[in-house]
């Protein structure tokens, strides 16, 4: 009898353990890596009610979120701001502590976000592509279940090697965009975005704007398809 009873509990021990094992193979993590153009004034920035709600820890609360802010400025390198909460395990954690992480980890977000909006706006020179790419090179060999990048930027490179204020250099890029990606890809090259959803986020003030921003956002969404990534362009985030 007391034999049995000792089995019984050793089984039941196993199952406890397989069921949690299982779980944890069943929990995801999402990465978000928000570009923020501070070369000039935005008429759309990073929010934090437009952010949170990727990760959709209300409802997957035991998921894990990387949260990556990174500014476009008139240098390739740029200082990083990273959030993370790991994913855990439902039946080896507390409810209670991580209903307090997630709040945490939303609440870290907004501050990172607060505090980057103080940063100074406006720089004569932009240098975007090689950021944004070293970005999304980084982000293809995540392991989150989930990548996505927002960016924040009327996407206008202007640097003394190529830029997009040049009337030749628009004309360019609507007629011939391979000899542009020619040139940006001796910067870098982009490796494979399958799985990477972007979105290009930027509100044109006029008319002249809204021209050059569709000939600049298709040349990018094309150049980010060709390389596997699900490309959208808006006004704000969907």
């Amino acid at each position: 009898m007391k034999t049995g009873a000792i089995i019984l509990s050793i089984l039941a021990v196993f199952a406890i353990l397989v069921g949690c094992s299982n779980y944890k193979s069943t929990s995801k993590t999402t990465e978000v890596v928000t570009i923020r153009d501070i070369t000039d004034m935005m008429t759309v920035i990073p929010k934090v009610e437009d952010i949170t709600p990727l990760f959709d820890l209300q409802k997957e609360k035991w998921n894990g979120g990387i949260f990556r802010l990174v500014d476009l400025s008139d240098v390739s390198y740029n200082r990083t701001h990273e959030v993370n909460i790991e994913a855990e395990n439902q039946w080896l954690s507390n409810e209670f502590t991580r209903n307090d992480a997630v709040k945490t980890f939303y609440t870290d977000i907004s501050k990172t976000l607060s505090n980057s909006s103080k940063e100074t706006i406006g720089k004569n020179n932009s240098s975007l592509y090689f950021p944004i790419v070293t970005e999304l090179n980084r982000l293809s060999q995540s392991h989150a279940n989930k990548r996505i990048m927002l960016i924040y930027s009327d996407l206008m490179e202007n640097t003394e090697s190529i830029s997009f204020y040049k009337k030749e250099t628009l004309i360019m890029l609507a007629t011939n965009p391979d000899s542009i990606k020619e040139q940006f890809e001796l910067q870098m090259k982009l490796g494979n975005l399958s799985g990477i959803s972007i979105n290009l986020i930027y509100q044109p003030v006029n008319t002249t704007d809204d021209e050059k921003y569709r000939i600049v956002s298709n040349f990018y969404k094309h150049l980010f398809e060709s390389y596997g990534a699900s490309v959208e362009i808006t006004a704000n985030v969907n």
